[in-house]
């Protein structure tokens, strides 16, 4: 289990994707990264496939795409907008209660009263 070989992803949610090891961590495991999600998976979920791509140990998300790139496999753009993309905020909506949600109607503000002074 070299670093950079070329694998395919056998179970999992994200098997029949090509993937990179990145990592060896021994025991059966390795770090994979590519078109599949970045994660230690064993290395009977894998098959290993003749090429082998020049990276380090460690290599960021950029580094494997760049040389899956060198090795022709095409990329899916779902994993390499995920990684470059940053978190949008999205503008909050005010909640409605669980009356309203249940039953179909507004809340109801209660009435203020107005403070009685005590005497003493």
């Amino acid at each position: 289990m070299e670093i950079g070989r070329l694998c395919v992803k056998l179970a999992g949610r994200d098997s029949g994707r090509e993937c990179l090891i990145v990592e060896d961590l021994g025991k059966g495991l390795v770090t994979i990264d590519g078109n599949t999600r970045r994660r230690k998976c064993n290395v009977r979920h894998l098959e290993f496939l003749p090429q082998i791509a020049k990276i380090k140990k460690g290599a960021t998300h950029d580094e494997v795409i760049t040389a899956l790139k060198s090795l022709d496999i095409k990329i899916r753009d779902e994993f390499k907008a995920k990684h470059k993309t940053e978190k949008k905020e999205k503008p909050k909506e005010k909640k409605e209660g669980i009356l309203s949600r249940v039953l179909g109607k507004k809340k109801e503000k209660p009435k203020s009263t107005p403070e009685k002074k005590h005497k003493k």
